[in-house]
């Protein structure tokens, strides 16, 4: 089976500039706040090497259980892609996650991610509900708020 079949790719028009969204990959307490898989998962602990080679380590708990994500940067375009490593309890050595970073009208962001190297069906659907969740948590995270 090539990637592409064994791949989830997801966009989400962003309301804040391409430069924010990409710093909050690489920022450890925004990964904190955002890298939730899912409704009443929380990040328990947060560690970033934001540099090529460097590591990641994002603890999830999941219904009381700690479960690890961890990977490397292999790729790191300044405010346009990043490309890292993904392995947890659900995605086995060569899963690879790729973020597209492209500028749009009225300071936003087009955010392209894609994830290859992902296992049967089911496991693909479970990231895709969870990365989606991600993206939602990112959008709130960086929209810029209306003062009243």
């Amino acid at each position: 089976m090539n990637d592409s079949a064994r791949s989830v790719v997801i966009e989400r028009l962003v309301p804040a500039p391409p430069r924010v969204v990409f710093e909050a990959w690489l920022d450890r307490e925004a990964l904190q706040r955002f890298m939730c898989g899912g409704p009443g998962v929380r990040v328990t602990r947060a560690e970033c090497d934001p540099r090529v080679g460097g590591e990641f380590l994002i603890v999830m708990n999941v219904d009381g259980h700690d479960l690890p994500h961890r990977g490397h940067y292999l790729e790191i375009e300044r405010y346009t892609r990043i490309v890292f490593t993904w392995l947890s309890h659900l995605a086995a050595e060569g899963s690879r996650v790729t973020l597209t970073f492209a500028d749009r009208p009225l300071g936003q962001t087009m955010l392209t991610l894609e994830h290859i190297g992902l296992g049967d069906a089911e496991i693909r659907h479970k990231h895709q509900v969870g990365w989606s969740h991600i993206l939602s948590e990112l959008s709130d995270l960086t929209t810029p708020r209306q003062v009243e």
